[in-house]
Order: C-alpha cells, then structure tokens, then sequence
C-alpha cells in the first residue's frame, strides 16, 4: 500500500432537513491524514479514500513520523488527478489519486498552502517560523530543491489563477499578485499588484469561487475579494464568525458553501455545508482526526 485505502463506505448522517443536495466530493486533511467524502443527494456524508502519511512506504521515514503529522491543506490539482498537501510540521508532498503514490515532496516549516503553475511549478506559502514567513517555489520534478523563496509574513494561500496568469498569495496583511517572469530554467516572480485585508486581518484562507472572484479568511469574518475592482465584499453567510480555517465554493448545486470553523484552540471536529446564502447548513462529524481544512472535488 502507498498510505491509501478504497471503499471505506462509512455513512455519516448530517443534521438539518432542507432539501436535497446533489452528489458531490471534497477531501478532508488534518493530523497525517487526506480524507474524500462523498456528499449524496440525500444527505448523507461518505468516506470513500484515505491517505495516511504515516502508511506511506515510499516517503522518507522523517515525512511519516514528524513532517506531515499536523496537514493543513489537501488542494485538488492537475485537474483532479493529484492532491497537493502541506502540513505545518515541515513538509510538502504531491499525491497521486488514483495510486496514492508520491511524485513530489519537500520540506518547508510551517507550510499552510502550496499550488501548482505552469511549466512544473509548485508553490507553497509558509507561516510563522525562524525558517518561515516565506513564499517559496520548486520545480515539481525535482523534490527537496527550492528555486526560489521571497518574504511572506504568516503566509497562508497560494491560488495560481490561470485566466489571470497570476498567483494569488495570502499574508497576515496582504492579498499579493505575482506574475511569473524569467526563463524556465530561472522562474522568478514580479509583484503585480497588492491589496491590504479588511477587519482584523491576520488571514487564514484563500480559494476561488466559480465566479473568478476569491473567497478570503481573515480572523473575524470571510469575505469576496474581487481582484478586478479591489474590493472586499462581506460573505452574509459567514460574516462575522471568528477563526474559519477553511471556505470553499462549488461549481455544481448554484454554488455551494463548504467550511471549517476552529472549535478545539485550532482544530474542529467536522465541517459545515451550505447553500451560498448560508442556507440549509448541514453539519458532517469526522472522526479520529483534528480537522482543519475542507477543498471542493470539481
């Protein structure tokens, strides 16, 4: 086994009883774990796939007993195919679906996001460390090898926006673009432009919605940041509420709503799913793991 395992089929009621949902999937990462439920359109919640790093034989032993032991982020990439993991132990893998194999991994302190670019580019943001505070980039062919890293102050997203040719970068302060320049041997980034967070700041999370704008977390509420116009838009349904670690929306259903709110100091005992207006809340438990973040399957 590569730290994966099929067919867990585990049903799991969720509260609520507005109308039926239509069928979708989102992975859940906390402590060493990726998990994929299936949300059925009659409201019941399913493990379908697990990745554990402790299970994963062809990662070096440090990854499965220290690097990945507290996962942060489990984004859906190369269209679905891979699932890219971050953890804020240290370290940064590449993840096979379909085999739960590893074709990438690297070590970064307090890693919080990481995204694919073009030309085999993977990004990942890190947060409060001696070591941290930093956005860094790596070719995705060759593990442990940075090309580059730039200053980040308690980086927590990485988005690559490819309508834009743009990478999004969330900081304690700061939504940033960056526009790759350079040669592909050479990649650098060039800031292109900058927008300072609304409320308290400090932010958590950053992810798309299916209508080219962002959503963002910050400590005290989530909001829509539209890069076009420059603005931040208060989210009804979520805004205020403290500490939400993770929002997402999906494509399918008029946009459905997915989130984790902190409940146990950083971690929460199961996430959230909603209509986009917050409507119809229903709340899906996971068991057995300190969970911090949700990502849609589109």
């Amino acid at each position: 086994m590569h730290g994966w395992q099929l067919g867990f089929g585990i049903a799991v009621a969720v509260a609520g009883s507005g109308p039926a949902w239509a069928a979708e999937r989102l992975y859940a990462c906390g402590d060493d774990q990726v998990r994929e439920y299936r949300v059925s359109d009659t409201g019941t919640a399913s493990e379908v796939w697990r990745w554990s790093a402790a299970e994963a034989k062809d990662l070096p032993e440090q990854y499965r007993r220290t690097l990945l032991s507290k996962i942060d982020e489990c984004k859906p990439v190369d269209g679905g195919r891979s699932i890219l993991a971050t953890a804020s132990t240290g370290g940064v893998v590449l993840i096979d679906r379909a085999t739960g194999s590893v074709s990438f991994h690297a070590t970064a302190p307090m890693a919080h996001s990481a995204d694919v670019l073009p030309n085999n580019l993977i990004a990942v943001a890190l947060s409060i460390h001696r070591d941290g505070d930093r956005l860094e980039l790596y070719d995705r062919r060759r593990s442990e090898d940075p090309l580059l890293h730039m200053p980040l102050p308690s980086g927590h997203g990485a988005v690559w926006d490819a309508r834009r040719s743009r990478l999004f970068v969330l900081s304690h302060d700061l939504i940033q673009a960056y526009r790759i320049v350079g040669t592909a041997a050479a990649p650098k980034l060039a800031e292109a432009s900058r927008w300072t967070l609304p409320g308290r700041r400090d932010g958590h999370d950053l992810s798309r919605r299916p209508d080219g704008r962002y959503l963002v977390t910050t400590d005290d509420g989530v909001w829509t940041f539209d890069p076009g116009k420059g603005t931040f838009t208060a989210l009804p349904a979520l805004n205020p509420k403290l500490r939400v670690k993770a929002v997402g929306m999906t494509r399918n259903g008029g946009g459905r709503l997915a989130w984790v709110q902190a409940e146990e100091n950083w971690w929460a005992k199961g996430f959230t799913i909603a209509h986009a207006d917050g409507s119809d809340p229903v709340r899906v438990p996971v068991d057995g793991m300190h969970l911090y973040k949700v990502r849609w399957i589109d």
